[in-house]
């Protein structure tokens, strides 16, 4: 029963902070799930493969290889993507790129003899991000002090002769610091020195090289998709988009938040399958129960037996940055929470949608 208890709670924490997709567990064990995407940005594009199967009363992926990934496009251009580490494919740096007005298909072949494949994915114009601004607000939460939080928004243009289907991604990225070579276990009746590898330490708590983890980039991403409805749009413009939100916390504001907000382009079949899943989280009973139900997909089997679901997207995008500081903040400085204990743990792993590769952009 504690064993079950955990696991729940481990679901439970993994699915209030990405965008989980639960597909229809009645055939669970027989669906191929595909989540690709080719841009017109410069490549190597990825393409990730899994097969969903019950857990439960939540559905859970595992990774699947597979004999060939191919993308093609209606000129006659296509590459094989390489499988770089099981269930995930990419194409090359100097591969197939993405072009506006042309589209694109994906097609997979699994070991097992299925043939999968898309719908041809047209690129159409991205429009324009013109504005990202900000609010500021205080909040009570249900205990404890006041909090403060700012609100994400943009002003964007769409394209006057195409379908004004939208998707709007917000990422705000801040910078943390942890403290790996504090790391301990238990030996005995007594705690040891147990640093990673990556902190640069050895048992001996002698630096032997540069700490790889001590340094993170974390991002805040959306957890409903924000996608466009024409009820919002006039002469091609939408207006005051709420994209996303920053809590005024320790770490948020360690630095600074780098605030991006990307407008894509969508084609119709995209368009329902992001229209879908925002309405099946939005309409949740509970702030914690994951989006279940069949979700509209673009693959279909040609191939076999079995059932597919996710989507491969063809897409243009443009974005707009902005930063945020702690001199930023309209009621001061104080508004930050203070500096909580040293983390003994590497930054990849002590926050979830980390890196430790700064931003080009930071």
């Amino acid at each position: 029963m504690k064993r079950i208890f955990i696991l729940l709670a481990v679901l439970i924490l993994i699915d209030s902070c990405v965008d989980r997709i639960d597909y229809n567990a009645a055939d669970a064990a027989t669906q191929l799930v595909v989540d690709g995407s080719i841009t017109d940005a410069p490549g190597p594009y990825t393409v990730k493969l899994s097969r969903t199967r019950k857990v439960l009363d939540f559905t859970a992926t595992k990774t699947v290889s597979a004999s060939k990934v191919v993308i093609s496009d209606n000129l006659g251009n296509s590459e094989i993507l390489t499988e770089i580490y099981e269930g995930t494919f990419q194409t090359s740096p100097s591969g197939i790129q993405g072009v506006v007005g042309r589209e694109y298909t994906l097609r997979v072949e699994t070991r097992d003899g299925n043939v999968y494949e898309s719908s041809p994915e047209k690129i159409n114009p991205s429009g324009s991000v013109d504005d990202v601004y900000t609010t500021f607000e205080q909040y009570q939460p249900l205990s404890g002090s006041p909090k403060y939080q700012f609100r994400i928004f943009a002003n964007t243009t769409g394209e006057p002769t195409g379908n004004n289907y939208y998707r709007w991604k917000f990422t705000g990225t801040y910078k943390v610091e942890t403290h790996p070579e504090l790391r301990t276990v238990t030996a005995g009746e007594a705690r040891i020195p147990d640093p990673p590898a990556c902190s640069g330490y050895n048992k001996q708590l002698e630096q032997i090289g540069p700490c790889t983890c001590c340094t993170c980039w974390v991002d805040l991403v959306n957890t409903i998709p924000v996608i466009s409805d024409s009820r919002l749009i006039n002469n091609n413009q939408f207006k005051n988009i709420e994209v996303g939100l920053v809590p005024v916390e320790y770490w948020t504001f360690f630095e600074k938040v780098q605030l991006q907000v990307e407008q894509i382009s969508l084609t119709p079949a995209a368009y329902a399958y992001w229209k879908s899943i925002a309405e099946q989280k939005s309409g949740s009973s509970s702030l914690f129960q994951p989006a279940i139900g069949k979700v509209p997909s673009n693959m279909t089997i040609k191939t076999g037996t079995g059932g597919v679901q996710g989507l491969f997207s063809a897409y243009s995008s443009n974005k707009k940055i902005l930063f945020l500081y702690p001199t930023d903040i309209p009621v001061g400085v104080g508004a930050i929470p203070g500096a909580p204990p040293p983390i003994a743990e590497s930054c990849l792993s002590a926050f979830p949608f980390s890196k430790n590769e700064q931003p080009v952009t930071w």
